[in-house]
C-alpha cells in the first residue's frame, strides 16, 4: 500500500475507506475552502496555444513555482491512477453513503480539457460522494452542463469513456483525504501529470497500486498496446517480438489491458511496493 493508504485507509486502500466519503469531512473547513475557490474559479478557455504535451511541458518554470505548486497539492489535492474496476468499487460505495439526496454525483466539464482544448467535449469529471453540496452552489463552473447521476448511472458512463476513448481514471481528494472527484483524463492535457512532468514532483499526480504484466504466451508483437500506452511504459521487443513493460513509468491506468486483441497483458495489484 502507499503512504495515503498507511495513513488514511484504516486498513483498506485510502479510496475505498468509507470516512474518506463522508458528509462530515465534505463539510470540513479545509474541504469547503478548496471546494469554494474551486468551483467559484473564472478559467480562460482554451485552446491554449500548444500543440501537445511536449510543449506543455516544456514551458519555463518561474521562481519559487515548483515549491508552491508542490505544497497547494500536497495540502488540498491527491490525484491517483485508479482502473475501472477501482473506479466501480468507488461509485458503488457512493451509493451506499449518499442515501439522503438522490442523484448526487454530478458529470461537468474537465477543468484541464476546458482550459486547454475549449468547452467541446469536456464532461468528463465527476464529482461524487458530498461534492454536489459545493456544484450546486457554483452551477455556471465552466460554462455549466452539469449533469445529475446517480451512482449507477455513472458507473455506465465511466464504463463506455474507458472502451472507446482509452481515458486514465484518478480519484482525488479535494481537501485531502476526502475523496470528491473522480477524474477521466486526456494525458496529454492533464493539469496535475503536466505538473509533474515540467516541475520534477510527484505530490500533484500519483501512480496507481496496480502495474501491468505481460502473458508472453499471449502477445504476438502487435504492438497496440505501446501505441496506446499515455506513458511510454510499453516496448515490443525487437528480437523477441514480445511486449515489454517498464514497470518504474507504468502508472498502472490498465489502458493497456483494455485494448489489447490477444487479452495478453494484465493489471496485477501489490507488485509496487514503493515509488507512487
Amino acid at each position: 500500500m502507499c503512504d495515503y493508504c498507511v495513513q488514511h485507509g484504516a486498513g483498506k486502500r485510502w479510496y475505498l475507506n468509507a470516512r474518506n466519503l463522508s458528509k462530515e469531512l465534505a463539510q470540513s473547513d479545509l474541504v469547503r475552502t478548496f471546494a469554494e475557490q474551486y468551483f467559484s474559479e473564472i478559467v480562460p478557455e482554451g485552446p491554449d496555444g500548444f500543440s501537445d504535451k511536449i510543449s506543455r511541458v516544456a514551458r519555463p518554470v518561474l521562481p519559487d513555482e515548483r515549491k508552491r505548486v508542490e505544497n497547494r497539492y500536497r495540502k488540498y489535492l491527491h490525484h491517483q491512477v485508479v482502473t475501472t474496476s477501482e473506479v466501480i468499487e468507488i461509485l458503488n460505495l457512493c451509493n451506499t453513503q449518499t442515501e439522503e439526496h438522490q442523484r448526487s454525483v454530478v458529470r461537468f466539464p474537465c477543468i484541464c480539457r476546458y482550459s486547454a482544448l475549449g468547452k467541446e467535449k469536456t464532461l468528463h469529471c465527476f464529482g461524487i460522494a458530498f461534492t454536489d453540496i459545493y456544484t450546486r452552489r457554483f452551477p455556471k463552473y465552466l460554462g455549466g452542463r452539469h449533469e445529475y447521476l446517480d451512482p449507477t448511472e455513472a458507473i455506465e458512463i465511466v464504463t463506455k469513456m474507458a472502451e472507446e476513448e482509452s481515458v486514465v481514471h484518478a480519484v482525488s481528494a479535494v481537501g485531502v483525504p476526502y475523496i470528491g472527484m473522480l477524474c477521466n483524463c486526456d494525458m496529454n492535457v492533464c493539469h496535475p501529470y503536466l505538473h509533474r512532468l515540467r516541475l520534477g514532483i510527484s505530490e500533484p499526480f500519483h501512480k496507481g497500486h496496480y502495474v501491468t504484466t505481460v502473458d508472453e504466451k499471449k502477445c504476438v508483437g502487435c504492438g497496440e498496446c505501446e501505441q496506446a500506452c499515455p506513458f511510454g511504459a510499453i516496448q515490443v521487443d525487437s528480437r523477441s517480438g514480445i511486449a515489454r513493460v517498464n514497470i518504474e513509468l507504468c502508472y498502472g491506468c490498465g489502458v493497456c489491458s483494455r485494448i489489447c486483441p490477444e487479452q495478453a497483458l494484465e493489471s496485477e495489484k501489490e507488485l509496487r511496493s514503493s515509488d507512487f
